[in-house]
């Protein structure tokens, strides 16, 4: 084995010849201190040209453009169990229905609910949005209780 030091913080290590590199570190705690903006700016700004970025470039090319996402859309379009909210390129369509509903994007926050709980059911007069996930439960609450009430006054009569 030989002796070196962690590139962050200077304990002295030991590595195998092999498992020598050129920044060696003695615990993943001190290389991602080494790697973050906070911690290490000047060496952060360094690693951004890793020869990863070279090699993803090198190899893909193309990147996510319109047409790659349309094929692998295409090519896992059913491929599901179908219990999930559907999707059209990554995004949930009750999201992309209550969007247009409101002639506006979804702020940060806000959830979509299915007032008849069929989650493929995306009819505009089926969709209601609620501007957190807190009102959102509250709804629920209150709903949920009224329709285990009138059950039970069904079921009594």
């Amino acid at each position: 084995m030989i002796e070196t030091k962690c590139h962050w913080c200077g304990k002295t290590i030991y590595r195998y010849k092999g498992k020598l590199t050129e920044h060696n570190f003695c615990s993943h705690d001190c290389q991602n201190k080494w790697r973050s903006k906070e911690h290490n700016p000047a060496g952060y700004l360094k690693n951004k040209n890793s020869p990863f970025k070279y090699l993803n470039k090198e190899l893909n090319k193309t990147k996510m453009t319109k047409e790659v996402k349309t094929k692998l859309r295409q090519a896992r379009l059913g491929t599901g169990e179908g219990k999930g909210y559907a999707k059209t390129y990554g995004k949930h369509d009750h999201r992309i229905a209550a969007e247009k509903m409101l002639g506006r994007a979804l702020k940060p926050g806000e959830v979509v609910h299915h007032i008849d709980r069929k989650k493929r059911n995306n009819l505009p007069e089926n969709l209601m949005v609620f501007s957190s996930q807190s009102e959102h439960f509250k709804w629920h609450k209150k709903h949920d209780h009224e329709e285990v009430m009138s059950n039970v006054r069904v079921q009594t009569t």
